[in-house]
């Protein structure tokens, strides 16, 4: 899958600082360049979160790696941007490919379908419930979501509206889900255990959490 965007920066000395533009979207980039690679910080100026990532340039071509945290598991995703020159002066790409080639693998037929888990908060009189979602598809692909948090109280209140989704791959073994991302590889996500409408993942850490058949 793709989503249009495009990307201009400029370089001082051996600093760069790039915006990215995906479908009305910006993240900007800092960072420092050695010979033909730049390493530094993605950051999303809406909520100020931020993610290392490393740009390498060759061919015309910026490829651009972004380490960013799966706020369910904890554990570190690999997301690859690559924008291609065009002949708009200081413009470069106009395209983050995703592509997600299927490869054969044993699933649980339990599995497909839309899941969500709901974590809840009270303090005092104001609550919040934040609700992630997990879509797994019989074809092997697999969507997360970062979650939408929603509540509050008598005199406030929150919706922080649709997370982003990340897709994947998925697939079983031994009572463990695998996941793997587009050009990454296989990764121990959960243990997991069904039982009909419910579904119980254990991490590597020990959390555990129940997830409920929409």
């Amino acid at each position: 899958m793709g989503v249009d965007a495009s990307l201009i920066g400029t370089l001082e000395g051996d600093q760069w600082k790039a915006t990215i533009n995906a479908s009305g979207y910006p993240i900007e980039l800092i960072g420092t360049v050695i010979d033909m690679e730049c390493k530094g910080e993605a950051t999303d100026p809406k909520t100020h979160e931020t993610a290392p990532f490393t740009a390498t340039y060759a061919h015309n071509q910026i490829n651009l790696h972004v380490t960013d945290i799966n706020p369910i598991t904890g554990l570190e995703e690999n997301m690859e941007f690559i924008f291609v020159k065009t002949t708009t002066q200081e413009a470069v790409g106009t395209a983050i490919t995703k592509s997600i080639t299927l490869e054969p693998a044993t699933r649980d037929d339990r599995l497909p379908g839309l899941w969500r888990y709901t974590e809840s908060y009270v303090s005092g009189e104001y609550s919040f419930a934040t609700d992630y979602f997990m879509q797994f598809k019989s074809n092997g692909v697999i969507l997360v979501t970062d979650g939408r948090t929603a509540g509050g109280g008598p005199t406030s209140s929150l919706d922080t509206g649709d997370g982003d989704t990340q897709e994947g791959q998925w697939k079983t073994e031994n009572k463990t889900l695998f996941t793997k991302i587009s050009g990454g590889q296989w990764q121990v996500y959960a243990r997991y255990a069904v039982d009909g409408n419910h579904m119980m993942l254990t991490y590597e850490n020990g959390n555990k959490q129940v997830w409920e058949r929409l």
